[in-house]
Parts: structure tokens; sequence; C-alpha cells
């Protein structure tokens, strides 16, 4: 059972991982087009702290 839960834990952070990347790309080009203190740029940047906030919280669980 240990294993699977890991599994699922791997996946997830993978997942995680290909969320954040994508949304930083998405960043830096809304911030290209309408500037670094836009309000998109930064509703992208506080998606980013959501997921970065998610990958932490499933880093620290065993």
């Amino acid at each position: 059972m240990g294993e699977i839960v890991q599994e699922d834990k791997s996946v997830l952070k993978q997942t995680l991982l290909i969320e954040i990347e994508k949304a930083k790309e998405t960043m830096i080009q809304v911030a290209r087009e309408e500037g670094i203190t836009s309000e998109s740029t930064l509703q992208v940047s506080r998606s980013i702290d959501q997921l970065l906030n998610r990958l932490h919280k499933v880093s620290l669980t065993k």
C-alpha cells in the first residue's frame, strides 16, 4: 500500500512541476505583452504561488 501512495505522490509532483513550468511561460508572455505589473501578470504569478505551495505540501507529506 505504501508503494501506491508513493507512486501517486510522484505523479502528483511531476504534474505540478509541469503545471508550474507552463504557468511560468504564460506569465513571461503576459508580462511581455502587458507589462510586469499588469493585473493579468500578477494573477498568473499568484496561481504559480498556489501551485508552488501545493508542491511544497506534497513534498512534506510522507
